[in-house]
C-alpha cells in the first residue's frame, strides 16, 4: 500500500511538473505573437511585449524569453539602451539552457548594449562568443545581423580586412533570406 501511495505521489509530482513546464501561459502566447511579427512589424512586437504584466511571468525560462524578446524589440525600434537589467534574465538563463539560436541572440544583444555604451572591446567579446553558436544556429537573419554588427566594430578599430570580410559574409546571408536592402548596404560597404 505504501509503495502504491508513493507511486501515485510521484506521478502527481511529474504531472504537475509537466504542466508547469508547458508553454501555454497567456504571457507565452503573447510572446509567440510578438516574435512572429518582430522582423516585419517591430513596433507592434514592442507594443505587445510592453503589454505583458512582467510580475506574472512564471519561471526562469519565461523571464529569459521575455528579456530577450524585449531587448530585440527595443533594438529593432532604435531604442538604444545601455542597461543590462533588461537583458539580464536571458544572460542568466540561456548560456546554460538555451538553444544555439537563443545563445547567439543573447550574446548578440549583449554586444549591442555594449556598442550603445561605446564599449567596442566588450561588444567584440560578446560578438566573438555569439559566433561560437553561428554554425549551429538556424536563424540566418540573426547570424547576418551578428556579422554586420561585428563588422562595425572592426571598422571602428580600423581592421579593414575583417570589416570587409564580415560585410561580404553578412551580405551573402541577407541575400539568402531575401533582404535586398541590407544585402546591398553591406555589399557596398565591403
Amino acid at each position: 500500500m505504501k509503495k502504491l501511495f508513493s507511486n501515485i505521489i510521484t506521478l502527481l509530482i511529474l504531472a504537475i511538473g509537466l504542466v508547469g513546464c508547458s508553454h501555454s501561459s497567456a504571457q507565452w502566447k503573447t510572446m509567440d505573437s510578438a516574435e512572429a511579427v518582430m522582423n516585419s512589424h517591430p513596433d507592434s512586437a514592442f507594443s505587445m511585449l510592453r503589454g505583458i504584466d512582467t510580475a506574472r511571468l512564471g519561471g526562469k525560462e519565461e523571464r529569459a524569453r521575455y528579456a530577450l524578446l524585449i531587448s530585440m524589440a527595443m533594438d529593432k525600434n532604435y531604442i538604444d539602451t545601455t542597461s543590462f537589467a533588461v537583458l539580464q534574465p536571458a544572460l542568466d538563463y540561456y548560456p546554460r539552457h538555451g538553444t544555439p539560436d537563443e545563445k547567439l541572440k543573447t550574446y548578440y544583444y549583449q554586444g549591442r548594449f555594449y556598442m550603445n555604451r561605446g564599449d567596442d572591446d566588450n561588444a567584440m567579446h560578446s560578438f566573438i562568443t555569439a559566433r561560437e553558436f553561428a554554425n549551429k544556429a538556424k536563424d540566418t537573419l540573426s547570424v547576418a545581423n551578428l556579422l554586420d554588427a561585428q563588422g562595425i566594430v572592426f571598422g571602428n578599430s580600423y581592421k579593414t580586412e575583417e570589416f570587409i570580410q564580415n560585410n561580404i559574409e553578412s551580405a551573402r546571408l541577407y541575400a539568402l533570406i531575401g533582404n535586398r536592402e541590407y544585402e546591398l548596404s553591406n555589399a557596398n560597404s565591403g
